[in-house]
């Protein structure tokens, strides 16, 4: 046995739950392009009989065949006198496959050959073997045009190996050794591995697209499947060590990287690679609501998202797992906004309400990008008619973030540098690379300011970046649809989605937002205000990925690449009469 079946056998051998088996065996199908017409995920809890997956394919005869898979991972992986005899055992599994007939519309779908295959991540208890196979020469002479089989550890390495594994993931000494360094260093850091980025990316460059006529190519499928197999082992891997925020993070990465794949060669419309990239969002999605039904409870306790034995780490850390968690709650509630018209945004608001009120520190914000986080805030509770929290909430920021500079002479780092917000906060001594002097966390800010009219907070603001000569600065791209800069576009590879799901995107400008006229006088409000709206059509974008329908894609990479939002994001944003209602 080479060193990729060691591999694949040890894995598959790691499936100690039924539910993963379950999982994972359909991909093993796919990738051998059977058409599969029910799966054990769509039938939890129901009777089969003896049916966990039902599919059609041709076999190593050249046969087309109906097949129906039993399958026994967990507890029953390995088949012994306990689990073969009895009620719900192998041996009655194989009787209501072989008996109870399965309806469906596949053309002549009862006219095919049958063939019944158990599958078992394990092995047969050695007495019993005798007593399996006889049993199946029995029952397969009581019936017609029905052959009977069982694939083991042994089979099962085999095949993963042939048609996963090794189509993609494990071709080759260098990808073997990037996948078994991800999966021992899964949770040495609170990041991802540069050897993750470096595998996805190699298995996207493997092969150059080109256009299909009827069908995507095999090769392509195959990776498709590859990517769906590398999800679900982080997943089983990250449970391992009870910890879905692994998998979380790097289901993020692929994710991010799948998709600007997808728009790289202009995809993001063609329906079947779609439905490849759709199964993995839809993991991704299982991931995130796994894991806040996990959580969720503890985060709206009364500091339930500090960490008791974090030390001094606590004073940025709990500030930082709080803003990392309303980030990905904020993208699990935009992601189920979009996906479902019956959503109930009111419950996710009070959701986040919580969370905001029981966590303190999520109105201190340690990093520029932590503005992400605020701003889709604000426009949940702009959404959810809740001008009041949304406004209760912005005061609460602007005081934290004046409070924090006037007593340690902190503004939020805008280079996103979390270890110097750490070495500042221990040590009292900025470091050279922090960076505060400019604060595109205010320029945004201020512009809500703007918008709910609050003129004493615009006042207070304006005497406050005075006092302490802040500049306000906004990043603006060059990739407007109104640009007058688009010459000084360093990346011309990319437009401005594809560096946005790639990489920080810095192609780009700032532009200062003064509180002065003149240069020597205060700026009054309502001249400010005048400004701001004369500065609404400043950036346009036409988004391919919201006209594909994953717009909460966009606030995922602004997060993780650190991309602070365009002005779009916020500028076109309507009160509708909600701001006289709260006065």
């Amino acid at each position: 046995m080479n060193i990729r079946q060691l591999v694949v056998k040890d894995y598959l051998e790691s499936l100690t739950e039924r539910d993963e088996l379950n999982r994972i065996f359909p991909l093993l199908l796919e990738s051998m392009e059977f058409e599969i017409l029910s799966k054990p995920t769509e039938y939890l809890g129901l009777q089969e009989y003896g049916k966990d997956i039902v599919a059609v394919g041709i076999d190593e005869d050249n046969v087309k065949r109906r097949f129906y898979f039993e399958l026994k991972g967990g507890a029953d992986r390995n088949i012994t006198t306990r689990n073969f005899y009895g009620k719900d055992g192998i041996q009655e599994s194989i009787t209501e496959a072989t008996y109870t007939p399965f309806v469906s519309a596949y053309p002549k779908f009862e006219d095919l050959p049958l063939k019944v295959i158990i599958v078992h991540n394990g092995v047969i208890e050695g007495g019993l073997q005798k007593t399996f196979e006889n049993f199946l020469v029995k029952i397969s002479n009581s019936v017609d045009n029905t052959v009977f089989e069982r694939w083991d550890i042994a089979r099962l390495t085999a095949m993963f190996s042939e048609n996963l594994f090794g189509a993609y993931l494990l071709t080759d000494s260098s990808t073997t050794k990037l996948f078994n360094r991800v999966l021992v260093n899964l949770d040495t850091s609170d990041g991802i591995s540069r050897d993750f980025v470096k595998l996805i990316d190699s298995l996207f460059e493997k092969n150059e697209w080109k256009e299909y006529r009827t069908r995507i190519p095999r090769k392509w499928q195959l990776l498709f499947e590859s990517l769906k197999l590398i999800s679900f082992i982080i997943y089983t891997e990250s449970k391992e060590y009870n910890n879905l925020d692994i998998t979380k993070r790097y289901l993020t990465h692929l994710v991010l990287r799948y998709w600007y794949w997808i728009l790289k060669n202009n995809l993001e419309s063609d329906e079947n690679i779609l439905k490849y990239f759709n199964q993995v969002m839809k993991f991704f999605y299982e991931v995130l609501q796994q894991y806040f039904d996990r959580t969720l409870s503890i985060a709206q306790a009364k500091d339930g998202l500090y960490a008791e034995n974090g030390g001094m780490y606590e004073q940025v850390g709990y500030t930082q797992r709080t803003f990392d968690y309303l980030a990905y709650f904020l993208i699990l509630v935009n992601m189920e906004k979009a996906c479902f018209k019956d959503y109930d945004l009111l419950d996710a608001k009070t959701g986040v309400h919580n969370v905001i009120r029981y966590n303190s520190v999520s109105k201190r914000p340690l990093l520029d990008i932590h503005s992400v986080v605020i701003v889709n805030t604000l426009e949940l509770f702009i959404e959810t008619d809740d001008i009041d929290s949304a406004i209760a909430y912005l005061k609460s920021v602007l005081a934290t973030i004046r409070y924090r500079k006037e007593k340690s002479g902190m503004l939020p780092d805008a280079n996103n540098s979390i270890q110097n917000v750490i070495k500042y906060t221990v040590t009292g001594t900025k470091p050279v690379y922090y960076s505060d002097s400019t604060s595109p966390i205010l320029a945004i800010l201020l512009e809500y300011i703007a918008l709910f009219d609050l003129e004493a907070e615009y006042d207070q603001m304006r005497i406050f970046v005075k006092k302490y000569d802040i500049t306000l600065g906004l990043f603006i791209p060059h990739h407007s649809k109104n640009s007058v800069s688009e010459e000084l576009i360093e990346d011309k590879e990319n437009d401005l989605e594809e560096q946005l799901f790639s990489k920080p995107l810095r192609d780009g400008y700032q532009v200062d937002t003064r509180l002065t006229k003149n240069l020597i006088n205060d700026l009054p409000f309502e001249e400010f205000k005048e400004k701001m709206e004369k500065r609404k059509d400043e950036f346009i974008y036409e988004y391919r990925t919201d006209k594909a329908g994953y717009s909460f894609l966009k606030d995922l990479a602004h997060f993780y690449f650190q991309t602070p939002y365009f002005p779009d994001k916020w500028r076109n944003i309507k009160l509708n009469g909600l701001l006289k209602s709260v006065r």
